[in-house]
């Protein structure tokens, strides 16, 4: 486990954690993962981002990932996410037609996954539910 990025996590929730490849923070009532933009996630970094969520007990919250340009996300990566626990609602936000085409193997996640390109539209959708 990387303890760089769960230092900052605490008993009563998740501290805004930045790293170079991500940021994570809870930003009641939900989680936001944002990634660096055009970068390649590979299962390490899965494997940093579900360390942290575990340690800071913010599973349950939904997810707001944020993409930017992905170029890649490994199969490795895909796995891995696809074996964690997800919040039972997950919304991508990304910029085009690319990052719903990297992201869109999340439909086969136990979660209720949809992609968006407008972050109150995304927002609105996990918060409803």
């Amino acid at each position: 486990m990387d303890t760089n990025v769960v230092q900052r996590c605490h008993a009563r929730g998740l501290a805004d954690r930045r790293t170079g490849r991500f940021s994570l923070a809870a930003l009641p009532p939900l989680i936001r993962l944002r990634w660096g933009p055009r970068i390649a996630i590979d299962r390490d970094d899965i494997a940093r981002v579900g360390s942290a969520l575990a340690a800071a007990g913010s599973t349950t919250l939904p997810l707001l990932v944020e993409v930017t340009k992905l170029e890649e996300i490994s199969w490795e990566a895909r796995a891995a996410i696809l074996a964690h626990d997800l919040p039972a609602r997950v919304a991508v936000l990304g910029e085009d037609a690319v990052d719903l085409v990297l992201t869109a193997f999340l439909v086969r996640a136990r979660a209720e996954v949809r992609f968006f390109t407008e972050r109150d539209e995304a927002e609105t959708w996990l918060l409803r539910g």
